[in-house]
């Protein structure tokens, strides 16, 4: 830990708070550790550590509001994985589930049994996510539209930059995430029919 910084810290969300001080975005209180656990309880989930540091110091404007509208929050934690099955229903496919079924309903079932093993993506911002624990500090964070995944940062710190200070910070090397990284990367040649 850097001299200086907020105990329970990650250098990774001490650097992102950093950034986030230096937007136009104005910083809510944060969350207290009690209301993490509950939202944790709630939506069945454990934020990633420089996530939740974060969140533990500041609220940011526009990002998910945790404490608001439940029925906001789950649609932002389901978008990930609709978007897929979205896209599943219009002919995606992943080579590695498979051969796929000739009828839609049995390739979404097929589909969606095996996106329950998928890392869960955690709301950050619009349609910015963050894989949830037990990603290690530094995890990146995808930009999430149905199967168009990108990377849009390789860590928090390099998001924040990116999207609120329109700062490139060159960083190239992301860390794979299971599946998400396969369809940025379009490893197993993943397929539209």
């Amino acid at each position: 830990m850097r001299p200086g910084m907020i105990t329970g810290m990650t250098p990774v969300a001490d650097r992102a708070l950093r950034v986030l001080r230096r937007s136009r975005l104005d910083l809510g209180p944060g969350l207290s550790e009690k209301e993490i656990r509950d939202i944790q309880a709630t939506y069945g989930f454990t934020f990633h550590c420089d996530h939740a540091a974060v969140l533990r110091q500041a609220t940011p404007e526009g990002w998910i509001d945790w404490l608001g509208d439940s029925g906001r929050v789950r649609e932002a934690l389901a978008w990930p994985v609709e978007g897929v099955l979205f896209d599943v229903e219009r002919g995606f496919w992943m080579p590695a589930w498979g051969e796929r079924p000739a009828s839609k309903s049995a390739a979404e079932e097929v589909a969606r049994h095996h996106l329950e093993k998928v890392p869960t993506l955690v709301p950050i911002y619009g349609h910015r996510y963050i894989p949830a624990a037990p990603e290690r500090p530094g995890a990146p964070v995808f930009s999430v539209y149905q199967t168009d995944v990108i990377h849009y940062g390789v860590d928090l710190t390099d998001y924040c930059a990116n999207e609120f200070l329109g700062v490139a910070t060159g960083r190239t090397h992301y860390r794979p995430v299971p599946f998400w990284t396969d369809i940025v990367e379009g490893v197993g040649g993943t397929q539209f029919w």
